[in-house]
């Protein structure tokens, strides 16, 4: 069994030639250039976009009927005419040098492939550049994104600046305000070096037991301490003299060692 393979979608192409002429009629339109002696200019320029009709003065006359005028068949044969001797298609900004075309128009009408007589093509990239970005910013702001200023206005790198100390400082303090805040009678866990398996928060009740605990400890250890060096003492005591220097590892002298 033979397998088919999907059909594989046409790219549609742009045609350059139609949207300029659809511009074209719509720029008539906005200022009414049917009802003014230049009329012919933007039926001339929409003959100079529509190379391909089979009758070119059928196309310009109902052309200028979507302009809103009425042009007789001779006058369309001479817009013809003349379209046909243009070598080429004009640029957007020669086009719109030859139609009149302001910026504010191209906005309106949201024309794309005519350019403007008062704004240049360069100046046209970066008012879209930066109409693009505060769109951008617009758009941010309206989902809750703070301004870069505000942001650094209010970091932790302004405030540890502001009072003279490190980063790190500014962390422990909210930290710490955090913990006494959520849990005022509890303390942390104790050092990284002395955790173990049951390590966890104390209250400063257990704290003080564990201290009177501890010095309970220390005091027991110390009077064992004091006892074990008495009885040590007592027995030196029952030594012989003699005994005790040498246990000291004190000389002895001749007498004392003939009475012995």
């Amino acid at each position: 069994m033979t397998r088919l393979a999907a059909p594989r979608l046409r790219r549609k192409n742009f045609d350059f030639a139609a949207k300029r002429r659809q511009e074209i009629v719509l720029h008539a339109c906005h200022v009414g250039a049917a009802e003014t002696e230049d009329f012919g200019r933007w039926l001339v320029a929409w003959a100079l976009h529509n190379p391909g009709a089979r009758d070119q003065v059928l196309s310009v006359m109902q052309a200028a009927r979507r302009m809103g005028g009425e042009i007789t068949e001779a006058e369309a044969i001479a817009i013809a005419d003349e379209a046909a001797e243009i070598p080429h298609c004009w640029r957007a900004d020669r086009m719109a040098k030859y139609l009149g075309v302001t910026y504010s128009q191209r906005q309106a009408l949201r024309l794309t492939t005519i350019g403007s007589i008062d704004i240049g093509r360069r100046a046209r990239k970066e008012l879209r550049k930066r109409n693009d970005r505060l769109y951008r910013e617009r758009k941010r702001r309206a989902s809750g994104v703070i301004a870069r200023t505000e942001y650094e206005a209010n970091s932790m790198a302004a405030k540890a600046r502001a009072e003279g100390v490190s980063r790190m400082t500014i962390y422990r303090r909210k930290r710490a305000a955090e913990q006494a805040k959520n849990r005022p009678d509890v303390t942390g866990v104790s050092a990284a070096i002395l955790l173990t398996s049951e390590d966890r928060p104390v209250t400063f009740d257990r704290k003080r037991e564990f201290e009177r605990r501890c010095r309970a400890e220390e005091s027991k250890r110390q009077s064992v301490f004091a006892d074990g060096v008495h009885d040590a003492a007592d027995r030196l005591e029952s030594l012989p003299v003699e005994l005790r220097l040498l246990a000291l590892g004190l000389p002895v002298s001749e007498n004392l060692a003939r009475a012995a």
